[in-house]
């Protein structure tokens, strides 16, 4: 679950990704980083196909702090991280640009 420390924090890192007010970079193909301000913010998602149990793993480090949460899909928080997940994709894919001209 995502811890009540940090669950406003999550809600407005959804919204800052959606408005582009961060810049993601994927690191590989389910992993995605953000660097701002003296912080390093890090989600990836994970399936692990022995307990058939997706996760997403998230990680912010601050100076050299590192405070990392999972959200398993049996979990009340899964679709917010879902969400958040999904936002961040089409953050560091810049999609925007790509869809502009999709029906000129």
């Amino acid at each position: 679950m995502i811890p009540k420390k940090l669950r406003d924090f999550i809600f407005k890192l959804q919204s800052a990704t959606e408005n582009n007010q961060l810049s993601w970079q994927e690191a590989d193909s389910l992993a995605y980083f953000c660097d701002h301000k003296n912080h390093t913010l890090h989600i990836n998602s994970h399936f692990d196909e022995d307990r058939c149990m997706s996760s997403f793993h998230f990680r912010l480090v601050t100076d050299g702090k590192s405070t990392p949460f999972t959200v398993r899909d049996d979990e009340d928080d899964y679709s917010i991280m879902q969400h958040l997940y999904e936002s961040i994709i089409v953050n560091a894919n810049n999609i925007e640009n790509d869809i502009n001209d999709f029906f000129d």
